[in-house]
């Protein structure tokens, strides 16, 4: 197997961790922001003033990030691998 062919196989999973994570995180964005603006409105409901309480699950996002970014690295290692010993042309003795 040549450079270019691992290069390839290189760029062409990392690309798809890459789109995951960003989906991942798009998703994650969106729920912190969906969250905080209903707790916004609930308080303006019932006529209560909001008091920002920095709340916005943070740290639960912050770890899923990262065991997903955990998870991704060892399935593009994975698939990495799998595709070099599927291309390897085997010994014959």
């Amino acid at each position: 197997m040549s450079q270019d062919e691992i290069k390839s196989i290189f760029k062409k999973y990392q690309r798809r961790a890459t789109a995951g994570l960003g989906g991942f995180l798009m998703c994650a964005i969106f729920a912190n922001w969906y969250l905080i603006n209903s707790n916004i409105d609930r308080h303006a409901e019932l006529g209560l003033p909001y008091t920002s309480s920095d709340q916005g699950f943070i740290w639960g996002t912050t770890i899923m990030g990262l065991y997903t970014v955990l998870y991704l690295c060892f399935y593009s290692f994975e698939k990495i691998l799998l595709k070099i010993l599927t291309n390897q042309p085997t010994e014959s003795e």
